[in-house]
């Protein structure tokens, strides 16, 4: 249940929402999508197809685990190149469940200039930022996916179960 509800945060992140646009969805109150986004759910309930649903209908889709990679998501549709990669950044740090602060510590980057990435307030691209938030992510076992043909950019584990202990 662990990946579901990283899916769920890095899927809003995507979207960039707050979680009281997506509970008005499927008519859930907020605290009802931090449930879900926190793991406090076990089971796969009609409000958890929903929410999926929801997601999926707003241009997001989710990528199912393999042997060799793990879940994830991604825009269903190929959007605008993204040179600074914002969005990716923002579904994998929602991914791994990261604050600015934690990513910060994790990769050495300024958190500021994480806040002003993510937010597109970047005049121009600094790459080895961008290489260090990368490399971090690695470390943390999450990938960014590129944007291929037919779906757009996002974020996935890099290791087919990455909550072995749970």
């Amino acid at each position: 249940m662990k990946v579901l509800a990283s899916q769920f945060r890095a899927a809003r992140a995507l979207l960039e929402l707050d979680q009281e646009a997506v509970a008005a969805w499927i008519k859930l109150d907020q605290q009802e999508i931090s449930r879900w986004e926190g793991a406090k759910y076990k089971l796969l309930s009609v409000d958890g197809v929903n929410l999926r649903n929801a997601f999926k209908a707003n241009g997001i889709e989710f990528i199912a685990g393999s042997d060799d990679e793990g879940a994830g998501v991604r825009f269903s549709k190929p959007g605008a190149e993204d040179h600074t990669k914002r969005s990716q950044f923002r579904a994998a740090r929602a991914l791994a469940n990261l604050t600015i602060r934690n990513l910060e510590q994790v990769s050495g980057v300024n958190r500021n200039f994480i806040f002003r990435l993510e937010a597109g307030k970047i005049g121009g691209i600094n790459l080895d930022k961008i290489r260090k938030l990368e490399e971090a992510f690695l470390r943390l076992n999450v990938r960014l996916t590129e944007r291929g043909e037919k779906w757009g950019v996002g974020a996935r584990w890099s290791v087919p179960d990455p909550f072995p202990d749970l």
